[in-house]
């Protein structure tokens, strides 16, 4: 899939968030980035190198800053070698994209516990 392609792909799918979350992402100014060179973030020493991450959220989640949030920004980042890693064909990297967005989108509303989001059909 092309970058261009791929980034379109994530505009599409924010443009299809219901207003509410939509607004709180882009009043609080959550940055979408892509990583077009890594497959991984290895800042979790848990993690074996293997492990391939799709998305990352950053930063402090929405329920639980205290008053008004002036603090290091949130970003969302999105692993573009990972999907194609992962997925065989573009069709499976959209399907796939949806999902890793609401993923994220729900860290940074504070629902961090995975096996709560696999529960909710956003897991990995």
């Amino acid at each position: 899939m092309e970058n261009t392609e791929f980034e379109e792909l994530i505009l599409k799918y924010i443009s299809e968030l219901p207003k509410k979350y939509k607004d709180d992402i882009i009043n609080d100014n959550v940055a979408i980035l892509v990583d077009y060179d890594n497959y991984t973030h290895l800042d979790n020493p848990k993690k074996n190198s293997s492990d391939v991450t799709l998305g990352l959220f950053q930063g402090v989640p929405k329920t639980a800053e205290p008053g008004h949030y002036n603090g290091l920004p949130r970003i969302i980042t999105f692993f573009k070698k990972s999907f194609e890693l992962v997925c065989s064909n573009d069709e499976e990297i959209s399907v796939k994209l949806k999902k890793v967005l609401i993923h994220e989108i729900a860290h940074y509303y504070g629902i961090m516990d995975e096996d709560k989001l696999k529960a909710l059909g956003y897991g990995f």
